[in-house]
């Protein structure tokens, strides 16, 4: 408690009273109260009894008198500063009617600079709290949007930019509900509002320019994006372009890091579905809104929503961790099949959603009964056979092939099922046909693909040269074993071709590391 000093003052000063603290007078006029004296702040007070000359004065003198006094008067000055900075931005967002007719006409350039409109949300506490301890400005969802982009930064000139957004769009758009009848500079306008999609659409779409263009700056645009996505995480409720942008960081992680798991799509893909729950964005989605305005809008969203939980469960099988969402929210991602415009693309996915959820299921049941998962997957094939006799219709195959070989994996692993030879065989058989199909549908669209068919045609190879190297004597019963052996340096001469050193193709493979993989390794992303 200060000294005393001849008692409180007769009524507190505006800052005191706001601050509920108690207003003593200050060491050289009544008319000028302790704290704003020491904080040289612009005291109520002083209108009643003091001239501006005579308040010019006492900061003069108050300076003066700090002049000597060594590191101590530095270190009280700078947390003087400290607490000061914190008053003004309180003060600016939460001011009271005596504070704001006592202000001066003319405010100190830092307060100029920091003012913000009445329409804008002050920043939360803890915001607060950090931008001090970090000397910055608050952080908050407005000035994210709006802070420089990486075309601003100099990083991407706009014509290259502009180039990548055609790559992007043409190829990837669909997957985050981007409209085809725009053009690329429309589009660009628009994703420029967040420079988190924009890091992350440039991202996939440099892997189709040049090797010397996507190693010079995907190192930069993968930093960029992993420093501008730890501060969105912490932001909520969070816009469609964070969603958006967060989704192609999980569907493409291995692309953009070069290495496995160097995002970690399960963790990012469960807090995007978790930030889903929180935004008024996903309301129509998840059941809480029976109406809005605009169809496209409408698809968009159920897009963003359907891909995320598809990617969760990707990883929620390959990394075996468990999923952040149930079979409610499973069965809302069929809605979208409702509308008339569905396509035999966002067909395809929820189909793969329901798949990716039964082997999901089966993962995380205590026991496996070989029989009864079997009967689940031939269930789950007969509710979507249409589109096994529609275009592209080779990845569910895939994906149903891949459930299977899961399934015989675990059974074989487990400790009351017999190593047998029919399942060995049938396993190899199941690698085999991922194999093929990857290498006799190959087209233009291919390298385009998402990263989770190459994880799957990577397991494949993987399962099958740990079948060769720990029950050869089985396989051979049944396969030519150097048939098999040409069939892998064939997929990997295939991986080799399917775009530049930074395709997900390329994350490195060789015969050597596939035949002597262990029984632990598993699904390598």
């Amino acid at each position: 408690m200060p000294p005393d000093r001849g008692g409180r003052a007769s009524k507190a000063c505006a800052t005191c009273r706001k601050q509920k603290t108690r207003c003593y007078p200050g060491t050289t006029s009544r008319a000028y109260c302790l704290r704003c004296q020491t904080l040289n702040l612009v005291c109520s007070l002083a209108g009643r009894g003091e001239s501006s000359e005579d308040l010019g004065e006492t900061h003069s003198s108050n300076q003066a008198n700090q002049i000597d006094n060594g590191d101590v008067d530095t270190r009280l000055r700078r947390l003087e500063q400290t607490v000061h900075r914190l008053g003004s931005r309180l003060d600016e967002h939460f001011p009271s009617e005596n504070q704001r007719a006592s202000r001066s006409p003319n405010p100190a350039p830092s307060q100029a600079s920091s003012s913000r409109t009445r329409n804008e949300a002050p920043p939360a506490p803890m915001l607060i709290i950090r931008d001090l301890a970090m000397d910055t400005s608050p952080v908050n969802e407005t000035t994210m949007t709006s802070a420089p982009d990486m075309v601003n930064d100099g990083v991407l000139s706009y014509q290259d930019t502009v180039s990548l957004i055609v790559i992007f769009q043409e190829h990837y758009g669909r997957w985050v509900g981007f409209d085809d009848n725009i053009t690329a500079e429309s589009r660009l306008s628009l994703i420029r509002k967040s420079d988190l999609l924009l890091c992350a659409c440039c991202l996939i779409a440099i892997r189709h320019t040049t090797q010397d263009l996507a190693a010079r700056l995907a190192p930069i645009l993968f930093d960029r994006a992993k420093t501008k996505l730890s501060i969105a995480l912490l932001t909520t409720p969070q816009s469609l372009e964070f969603f958006q942008a967060a989704l192609i960081l999980c569907m493409w992680s291995t692309t953009v890091g070069q290495t496995p798991l160097s995002i970690d799509s399960w963790l990012l893909s469960g807090f995007a579905l978790q930030h889903c729950l929180t935004s008024s964005i996903f309301d129509v989605v998840l059941g809480k809104q029976t109406h809005i305005t605009g169809t496209h809008q409408l698809h968009v969203r159920w897009s963003v929503w359907n891909h995320l939980c598809l990617v969760h469960l990707h990883y929620c099988v390959g990394t075996r961790r468990r999923a952040m969402i149930g079979p409610v929210r499973i069965e809302r991602c069929r809605k979208i099949l409702e509308f008339d415009s569905a396509t035999n693309f966002q067909s395809r996915m929820v189909a793969e959603i329901n798949l990716y959820w039964c082997i999901y299921e089966s993962s995380v049941a205590t026991n496996v009964d070989l029989q009864t998962v079997q009967t689940i997957l031939d269930t789950w094939m007969q509710e979507w056979k249409i589109l096994m006799e529609q275009p592209r219709s080779q990845f569910l195959e895939m994906g149903f092939n891949f459930a299977r070989l899961l399934l015989y994996e675990r059974a074989l692993q487990s400790k009351t099922t017999r190593v047998k030879t029919p399942i060995l065989v049938e396993m190899a058989n199941l690698s085999l046909s991922i194999i093929k199909l990857a290498i006799n549908t190959m087209d233009e669209r291919t390298r385009h693909l998402s990263d989770h068919i190459y994880h799957m045609i990577t397991f494949a190879a993987v399962t099958l040269c740990r079948l060769l190297n720990l029950y050869d004597n089985q396989i051979a019963t049944s396969h030519n074993v150097a048939e098999l052996d040409g069939l892998i340096l064939d997929l990997i001469s295939w991986l080799y071709a399917v775009g530049l050193p930074c395709h997900v193709g390329h994350t490195p493979v060789s015969r050597k590391w596939l035949r002597e993989l262990t029984p632990l390794l598993m699904f390598p992303c």
